[in-house]
């Protein structure tokens, strides 16, 4: 083997790539990234990741203006606004096999003109119909841009690099996507709801340019296109998702369906891949223990993640009272906090090991949980801050070991599958946060509000029945004004119990992730890839 140092000259610029031929066939002509090129790869995989996690958020933030300029029930918009994570979820694996087999660069720049496209067509649309279009493909554009960007990050960075670009590739991300929902909210209201669309195409453009002039070209694997197995995958992702999203509120039919359909689809994906000679995502992976773990470890930080914004948010509006753009205004601060934290766990994962960076993130995340436990109906608004920040921060010192240990653990040639692994877990693991704490959280309210109210003669129906009472619901008929009183003058006390109950619940998750990590992932231990 042998190391030769090419070099590319541009217009004003000058970039290397090293070419280091393997005894492996799928590390032969591999280019590896240094100087400028090097820089300019992880801002342009980054500006990809902002751009993932950025552009729902931002139509999330304007959901009610956008509705309002299109005349757009309740019900519809809502759809429209998770329709980009549901198609995002569905192609993700897809994203990453396409990348794989026909070059991750130029998968990357799809899908960063997709997202310019699509934008576009969003801020042009003249009805909702053609908003759903463009929300659909939103979300396809997406899943080219977070199913690739970390691979293509791992792949052309030299492994004794790898730690430090992929948390520089993370920080990135946290630093461009803080301010994207700011900023789309600002268009907006300064010039109409059209333009909220406007900051993803900059950014896209940005990335493109970037990546076409710095970022070279990965290796491609020879397999055939397994398309059984890509539909199955996104059967199963579109099943779990849209139906915990349906059951946050309580058992739903249609949710329980969707669930059920998207196991089924899952456990007939697994015996797809285990039975096609090209898989499209070969399962050997999981034989790596240091793999799961890290899956592990990226549920379980994604649950806690999806499950403590809810509660936070639901702790400072409905029991507090507080504004509802106070939640927005503590994440601004705290997402900066996570992105310093991404950049400085390169250097640390690399002294100290990708293991001990991981329980470290994981047990950030713990702390947060235990001071939420502490909330009462007037917690300071610094305390509050604290909690939002160490689950944040937490989460990403999380990140980049995980991305590490799973990109680290299966060979070249499946790195954009991997990556859409990734990607699918964590986007799982997020919705579920939410749909799990609040239907746990409302049974566990329920039954307080039963208890402290068991010498009142309220039945668990009935305390129900007077919450939507109060709150204008169907209720009405069914109890008197008085014992409406009763429940919703114990609602905050039983409300902040039912949130002392849960964030005991989650603190289970960072715990039993702590404990596999440590037992799975064994110190100083050196990547290995899965040999066929």
């Amino acid at each position: 083997m042998y190391d030769r140092s090419i070099s590319l000259s541009g217009p004003a610029t000058t970039r290397s790539i090293h070419r280091v031929p393997t005894d492996a066939p799928a590390d032969r002509d591999h280019q590896y990234v240094s100087g400028l090129a090097a820089v300019m790869t992880v801002i342009a995989m980054g500006l990809g990741y902002a751009i993932s996690i950025g552009d729902p958020t931002i139509l999330s933030a304007n959901l009610q203006v956008v509705s309002k300029g299109l005349q757009i029930s309740g019900a519809t918009s809502t759809f429209v606004a998770s329709l980009a994570t549901l198609t995002l979820a569905a192609a993700v694996l897809s994203a990453g096999a396409l990348g794989d087999l026909y070059g991750m660069r130029r998968m990357y720049l799809i899908g960063l003109a997709g997202a310019v496209a699509f934008s576009a067509l969003a801020a042009a649309a003249p009805n909702v119909a053609v908003l759903i279009v463009a929300r659909a493909g939103a979300g396809v554009a997406l899943a080219f841009l977070v199913g690739l960007s970390l691979a293509i990050t791992n792949a052309v960075f030299p492994p004794g690099r790898r730690a430090a670009a992929i948390a520089a590739y993370f920080g990135v991300g946290y630093a461009v996507a803080t301010p994207l929902p700011a900023l789309g909210g600002a268009l907006a209201h300064a010039i109409g709801w059209r333009a909220c669309f406007f900051a993803v195409p900059v950014v896209a453009a940005i990335g493109l340019v970037i990546t076409w002039r710095f970022v070279p070209e990965t290796v491609r694997a020879s397999r055939r296109l397994d398309l059984v197995g890509l539909a199955l995958f996104a059967v199963a992702l579109l099943g779990i998702i849209f139906g915990t999203s349906r059951m946050e509120t309580g058992i739903d039919l249609v949710g329980l369906v969707s669930i059920t359909v998207g196991l089924v689809a899952a456990a007939a994906f697994v015996m797809q891949e285990l039975r096609t000679p090209a898989p499209a995502l070969d399962m050997r992976v999981f034989r790596s223990s240091r793999f799961n773990a890290a899956v592990t470890a990226g549920v379980v930080f994604n649950i806690v993640l999806g499950g403590s914004m809810v509660l936070l948010a639901f702790y400072l509006v409905t029991i507090r009272k507080e504004s509802p753009e106070l939640m927005g205004l503590l994440l601004i601060p705290a997402t900066g906090m996570a992105a310093l934290a991404a950049f400085s766990v390169g250097p640390v994962a690399n002294r100290f090991g990708a293991r001990t960076v991981l329980v470290g993130g994981l047990a950030v995340m713990l702390a947060g949980l235990l001071v939420l436990r502490s909330f009462d109906l007037h917690t300071s608004r610094p305390v509050v801050f604290i909690t939002t920040a160490l689950i944040v921060v937490g989460g990403a010192l999380v990140t980049t070991p995980q991305a590490t240990i799973m990109m680290s653990s299966a060979p070249a040639e499946l790195g954009g599958a991997i990556s859409a692994v990734k990607s699918a877990v964590n986007e799982g693991g997020y919705s579920l946060g939410p749909a799990l704490f609040a239907l746990v959280g409302i049974n566990l309210f329920l039954t307080d509000s039963v208890h402290d109210l068991s010498g009142s003669g309220l039945t668990r129906a009935e305390t129900r029945e007077a919450l939507l009472t109060v709150h204008g619901g169907r209720g009405a008929h069914l109890v008197n004004p008085e014992q409406a009183r009763l429940v919703v003058e114990q609602a905050p006390h039983n409300a902040v119990d039912a949130i002392h109950t849960l964030s005991l619940i989650m603190a289970v998750g960072p715990i039993a992730a702590i404990i596999l990590a440590l037992w799975l992932i064994k110190p100083g231990a050196d990547a290995r890839a899965v040999q066929p």
